[in-house]
């Protein structure tokens, strides 16, 4: 199911817990575990086995198109289009001589 990401929107994993913040958004399809993760509501999310999903950290979609912040941690494997996302490493700073 696509949905249309706006950024700012909270979304949550219903499959391991995980929390999200939309930092770069666009129409894509969105799961943890195979499950679709939707905006954030009361949902109570169901225990899921995988990798961490970690606190605080960037998740890049492989076309750079979309990017998620973890604002609570869970399990599980974040797909953007049926492809993994990717921790996003720290941004090199500009050496000052």
């Amino acid at each position: 199911m696509t949905i249309n990401l706006s950024t700012g929107q909270r979304l949550i994993a219903t499959s391991g817990g995980a929390e999200f913040v939309v930092t770069r958004g666009g129409d894509v399809e969105l799961t943890c575990n195979g499950e679709p993760v939707e905006a954030k509501a009361d949902q109570t999310p169901a225990a899921a086995n995988g990798p961490d999903i970690q606190l605080g950290k960037r998740y890049q979609s492989a076309d750079d198109g979309v990017s998620l912040l973890c604002v609570k941690a869970g399990k599980g494997e974040l797909m953007c289009d049926g492809v993994a996302m990717a921790l996003q490493g720290a941004r090199k700073l500009p050496s000052s001589d």
